[in-house]
């Protein structure tokens, strides 16, 4: 009798063991599922595949110092920033095939140079026209639904994003208009893992899309600088060939980016 109550609790324990299974799992699903459904309506803003090209102007304040800057940028990942301020002139190019170039108008007489792996990294993401969202699994993202949350007052969506080279990033979606409100990466700096919080408001409307104009990015409470966007254009006549030229015999991006991982929630 007592041989047969073991044997009945040991089964007991392995139904259990596997119905909690069964249940984390289909959680796992349900969040991938879920995650997916918004990424798409995300993907399904108005006029947003019809948008080839942006240019804006506009102003970043950062440590108080305020910078005029221009950008263009085009479908699918050609971007161009020029940074002005009274002191120095900054041009950072990527034309979607070479690496990223940089030129500082006081650094080795404004000759072009390699960005740093870090600064290479971002700049290429940043490219991205379209963001990591749209076309994600085409991309090599995996996007799962993280909560709900407020930003700015209103209900919106968190996702979960993992990049093909396992960087992680939280992005959070304004439910009513499924444009990205909010954005969390990690980065280490003196070997702290901080997290870098950037947060997109004041949209209107550009092209028959949606365009934030205001770009507030943040460590905790502190600001680490704000972009005021003044003026900007899709598909504009301002965005040509030539926006996102690089110099002759430039290198080729190779075809595995050798940066790091960013550091996940929690490592």
């Amino acid at each position: 009798m007592k041989l047969d109550d073991a044997r009945q609790t040991r089964t007991l324990g392995r139904m259990l063991r596997c119905s909690v299974l069964f249940l984390v799992l289909s959680a796992v699903c349900a969040a991938a599922d879920l995650g997916r459904e918004i990424a798409g309506k995300h993907a399904q803003r108005p006029g947003v595949r019809e948008l080839r090209s942006l240019y804006a102007e506009g102003r970043t304040l950062i440590k108080g110092e305020t910078i005029d800057f221009k950008m263009w940028a085009e479908r699918p990942n050609c971007l161009r920033v020029e940074s002005l301020s009274p002191l120095r002139k900054v041009v950072q190019i990527y034309d979607g095939r070479h690496e990223p170039v940089i030129r500082h108008s006081n650094v080795e007489g404004g000759r072009p140079l390699r960005m740093s792996p870090g600064e290479r990294k971002d700049f290429i993401a940043n490219a991205d026209f379209d963001g990591p969202l749209m076309d994600h699994a085409l991309k090599g993202f995996t996007v799962d639904y993280a909560g709900s949350d407020t930003v700015g007052g209103r209900p919106a969506n968190k996702l979960l994003v993992m990049s093909p080279h396992d960087d992680v990033l939280f992005l959070w979606l304004d439910e009513e208009s499924a444009e990205v409100v909010k954005r969390s990466v990690f980065r280490i700096a003196h070997e702290q893992r901080l997290t870098v919080d950037t947060f997109f408001s004041d949209f209107r409307e550009v092209a028959g899309t949606l365009q934030p104009h205001r770009i507030e990015t943040k460590i905790g409470d502190n600001t680490l600088y704000l972009m005021i966007i003044e003026r900007m254009e899709g598909n504009s006549s301002e965005v040509t060939a030539g926006s996102f030229a690089v110099p002759e015999n430039w290198p080729m991006l190779p075809v595995e980016l050798k940066v790091p991982p960013s550091p996940a929630p929690g490592r």
